[in-house]
């Protein structure tokens, strides 16, 4: 196992999840991750020698609910596995942040606790207002 290497720019959300922008990917590889996931609804993701996921989400867009769970659930997968995963949208700002607040609450947090924690590790961390919607209908639709 290579030792821990911190990076300016990334976000280190718990022992098994990165959190940073596109322009960091390698650098969340630098960082630990074996594994990306590239939340890019408007790009394809580029050509790295590690495995990209790709789950196209938009910004500024609603109804990506299912989209959004997907991705928190293949990020909680590779966490339950002991894969280090590095999520990353262009910014690392909104689309990032909402995945991993998914990820936590699929994990048992509610939003409110998903979000604190994620703002403590990202404070730019801002879900766009249509995505901030769509978790909390994944916030009621994980609590039936």
């Amino acid at each position: 196992m290579t030792p821990e290497v911190a990076v300016v720019g990334i976000s280190r959300l718990d022992d098994h999840v990165l959190l940073a922008d596109a322009a960091l990917a390698m650098g969340m590889v630098t960082a630990g991750a074996g594994r990306l996931v590239d939340l890019r609804g408007e790009t394809r993701p580029p050509g790295l020698p590690i495995p990209i996921d790709h789950f196209p989400i938009m910004d500024l867009e609603g109804g990506q609910e299912d989209l959004i769970l997907a991705a928190a659930r293949h990020v909680a997968a590779q966490a339950e596995a002991g894969v280090v995963t590095g999520v990353y949208c262009q910014a690392g700002i909104s689309r990032t942040s909402t995945v991993a607040i998914a990820y936590l609450m699929v994990r048992g947090q509610s939003l409110q606790a998903a979000s604190r924690q994620v703002h403590a590790v990202r404070p730019q961390a801002m879900p766009a207002l249509e995505l901030w919607r769509s978790l909390e209908h994944l916030g009621t639709q994980l609590a039936s």
